[in-house]
């Protein structure tokens, strides 16, 4: 017996029911699917200690060098006989390391006499030792030393590249080699930064700027970044570095500002937020403290730099 149009219309039914009573379990939560990765936020940076800065860690490393012994001064050496000094010697040297007053600037102290001139084009003072008995230049350490070119014109052609003239032009302008003008430069440079080093001691400064700057150097693509600390009262520069962004280089030009500041001196900081800064200040200027009667620790200034 073949079924009747209802009976089919009830097993359609019946069908769908089902088939709806099984898909729709899956399908009513409509609650959103959580996300795969939650936005949490910037990480907080961790301060450093000074075993991260590579600088410090060679200074530890190092075993400190013996105490200097006192010096007596040569007036009290030698003989009152004789001619008194004439020439000005303060700020002046003996260069010979075996000397006992090698380094010694204190014309009370060391064994400097003025020892005549010599020089075609411009008197330069000769100084000699009595203790050693070496004989010296006072152009030596300088950019100058050994030069036979007068020094007007020296600090005439520098002083041109300084103001804007290229190293190219500079040549053709005073009519010299391109060797000589670069060799004059290098020695500029590398006097200009002894003299920084030695001034640039024992300085009180309340608010450092640090910043990074692009290089573009004449026939390089890339000449890396110049890192810069400015002290915001003054404009004046206590410290640079070249190289990349990196941890390295953030530590060098922190570590030198702390050679450059006075004992007890913490200024204020201020960055374009570069968080290798963060790491660097905090490696040189705190420490992680121990709190009593807990095991936690806390990040301090170190209290010994007030």
């Amino acid at each position: 017996m073949l079924p009747s149009p209802l009976d089919r219309l009830l097993v359609v039914l019946l069908t769908l029911l089902c088939l709806d009573l099984w898909v729709t379990p899956a399908q009513c939560d409509h609650r959103p699917a959580p996300a795969k990765h939650a936005h949490r936020g910037p990480r907080p940076l961790r301060p450093r200690t000074p075993d991260d800065c590579p600088k410090c860690r060679d200074a530890k490393a190092t075993p400190l060098a013996a105490t200097t012994r006192s010096v007596v001064p040569y007036a009290q050496r030698k003989s009152r006989r004789g001619r008194r000094k004439t020439i000005d010697t303060h700020g002046q040297a003996c260069p010979n390391p075996d000397c006992d007053y090698h380094q010694v600037t204190d014309p009370a102290i060391h064994a400097l006499v003025g020892y005549g001139h010599h020089g075609r084009h411009d008197p330069i003072q000769d100084f000699y030792c009595q203790a050693c008995h070496k004989k010296f230049s006072a152009r030596r350490y300088t950019a100058l030393y050994g030069l036979k070119t007068p020094a007007a014109q020296v600090a005439q052609v520098l002083h041109a590249i300084a103001e804007g003239l290229s190293v190219q032009a500079a040549p053709r302008v005073f009519q010299l080699s391109e060797t000589t003008v670069r060799s004059w430069l290098t020695r500029a440079g590398l006097h200009s930064r002894s003299l920084h080093d030695r001034l640039m001691r024992s300085l009180h400064l309340t608010h450092l700027q640090l910043d990074e700057l692009r290089l573009k150097l004449r026939g390089q693509l890339d000449a890396g970044w110049l890192w810069v600390a400015c002290d915001a009262r003054t404009k004046l520069i206590p410290a640079f570095a070249r190289g990349a962004r990196t941890h390295a280089l953030a530590h060098q030009l922190v570590h030198e500002i702390v050679l450059r500041l006075a004992p007890g001196c913490v200024p204020v900081f201020s960055s374009d937020g570069l968080a290798l800064y963060c790491y660097a200040l905090t490696a040189h200027f705190g420490a992680w403290v121990q709190q009593a009667n807990t095991q936690r620790r806390t990040w301090a200034v170190d209290l010994r730099r007030l």
